[in-house]
């Protein structure tokens, strides 16, 4: 998957109801490179809505072809404005824009203002794409900088740089206006504009018109690492410090170790890349799930959006973590698809389940059985690899995808072996279509492709990790605890004989119980 330049920094946010103090001046025709540059008077006017989504969804490539188009003369489609007193908002062409500004400022993700906006704490993956693209700017026509340099001395410089410098005088990117003075109406062009040209998903709307909620704002902060724009900025300066510690918190737990592909290693982070286009609406849901019906009220003093944060660290301390809590189910079982690439839908599904024998105090039931559930979902991945084929992120599938786990967990009490699961899973006719035998394959290449080698590295690397001495599921690095083989209280030493891993909660929550007392009395 090709990389994505996040452009998000170089154009702020602004609530749309903002309104301050000004005139609504004569509006311009055009934008040009000049009106671009950092300092100018028409860029400090720039803002983007609240509710927009990241500008970050175009590629090295595509970003240098902008601009290419542009400083050529050709056609490039005109953006969309409109005006709240001095402030002017981008309904259409954020991408557009953002590319020429970055060109302009030299910024395609890793500049000033980037540094500034994301906290000088800005991930490999968007740094990697912001060389990229400046080397593919810089071979191809060379940087905004150099060509103002032409301007005022041509004789240092070649031909085609003097040339291309003095018809920048008369380039202008062409602006409509959106023709109101009302925030509602032009909310309403923002969402109209951008769905007829089906750019608007029915989620991404979703979280437009929730965007000031608990539930919302508790998404973009964990999203974000608490960087970026603030969404919580109305708060109190405690909340405020509060909010960001704890999506920090959580976005270091769902995202970290940072994901590179292909797979060299089984050390996943449950939520995969935090710069997945999938990755902010996994996280909305996530929270949703989290505290069951989300408030249908906006949030005017932070304390909804605190109580949400907690809920959902609670959550993912009992999925995975070394709180003594935690489950620490291994997310390369649990998580991913067998060719190594992160499905928020088992994601999902999984947390939905675990919250459910939470709530109903089922957990030590889980942990007798999740070695042979783990067992089942690894020695039979194509099987989960075709539910999420069949159903993609449609919430039917996170429903049949429930029922499956739910007949595998029913087979397991029953007491069946693991081939005759499988057969008892079929033999529902809702899972009639699931084929055991299917074989991943991807070959006719000169080399292995990157999907091939992280499958490999998944089944290789899973097949070798080390599982809890006490349930026998796979231990993530995440989640490990050391344990007295026989109890301090029984005699037991601190030494390295009498000493095994497990989960933390197989250590601390479940110590006591059954399985513990099986187990010692095999040894």
């Amino acid at each position: 998957m090709a990389n994505k330049v996040n452009l998000d920094a170089l154009i702020p946010r602004e609530d749309f109801t903002v309104k301050r103090e000004g005139t609504n001046a004569p509006q311009k025709d055009g934008i040009s490179l000049t009106d671009l540059q950092r300092g100018e008077f028409f860029f400090a006017s720039l803002r983007k809505p609240d509710f927009q989504r990241e500008t970050a969804e175009w590629t090295p490539a595509r970003v240098a072809g902008l601009i290419r188009t542009f400083i050529q003369g050709d056609l490039v489609p005109g953006i969309i404005l409109w005006r709240n007193r001095e402030m002017v908002f981008v309904i259409d062409g954020s991408h557009r824009l953002s590319a020429l500004i970055a060109w302009v400022q030299n910024d395609f993700g890793d500049g000033a203002r980037s540094q500034e906006f994301f906290d000088h704490d800005i991930p490999d993956e968007q740094l990697k794409s912001a060389n990229q693209t400046r080397d593919l700017v810089e071979a191809e026509f060379g940087t905004y900088q150099s060509h103002r340099d032409a301007a005022a001395n041509p004789s240092a410089f070649g031909p085609d740089v003097q040339t291309r410098a003095l018809r920048f005088g008369t380039l202008t990117l062409q602006v409509q206006w959106v023709p109101t003075e009302n925030s509602v109406q032009a909310e309403r062009s923002f969402i109209r504009i951008n769905q007829s040209a089906a750019m608007i998903s029915s989620q991404e709307l979703e979280l437009i018109e929730s965007r000031r909620k608990p539930n919302a704002i508790t998404a973009r902060a964990i999203f974000r690492r608490a960087t970026g724009h603030k969404y919580w900025d109305s708060f109190s300066t405690e909340r405020q410090t509060e909010i960001e510690a704890i999506a920090t918190d959580i976005h270091r737990m769902l995202f970290e170790p940072h994901l590179k592909y292909p797979l060299s290693t089984v050390d996943l982070p449950p939520g995969g890349a935090a710069s997945a286009a999938p990755a902010l609406r996994m996280v909305f849901d996530f929270i949703n799930l989290c505290v069951g019906t989300p408030s249908a009220e906006d949030d005017s003093d932070g304390v909804r959006t605190m109580e949400y944060l907690q809920r959902c660290r609670r959550v993912l301390r009992l999925l995975l973590s070394n709180e003594p809590s935690s489950l620490g189910l291994h997310p390369g079982v649990y998580f991913y698809s067998w060719t190594g690439k992160q499905q928020p839908i088992l994601f999902l599904t999984t947390a939905a389940l675990i919250i459910d024998l939470d709530q109903t105090r089922q957990l030590d039931s889980f942990t007798r059985m999740r070695g042979s559930l783990e067992a089942f979902l690894v020695s039979n991945r194509p099987l989960v690899n075709q539910l999420v084929r069949k159903f993609g992120s449609k919430a039917s599938g996170k429903i049949h995808l429930r029922h499956f786990y739910d007949r595998v967990l029913d087979a397991i009490r029953s007491g069946a072996s693991l081939p005759e699961m499988v057969g008892i899973v079929r033999s529902q006719p809702e899972f009639k279509y699931l084929q055991p035998e299917e074989q991943f394959e991807e070959g006719g290449q000169l080399s292995f492709s990157t999907n091939v080698k992280s499958g490999v590295a998944m089944r290789t690397l899973l097949a070798s990790a080390p599982k809890c001495a006490i349930c026998s599921g796979f231990l993530p690095r995440q989640a490990m605890s050391l344990d007295h083989i026989q109890r301090v209280a029984d005699g037991g030493s601190s030494t390295a004989a009498n000493a095994q891993l497990t989960h933390p909660y197989c250590n601390h929550g479940f110590k006591e119980g059954e399985l513990a007392r099986q187990h010692r009395a095999s040894l």
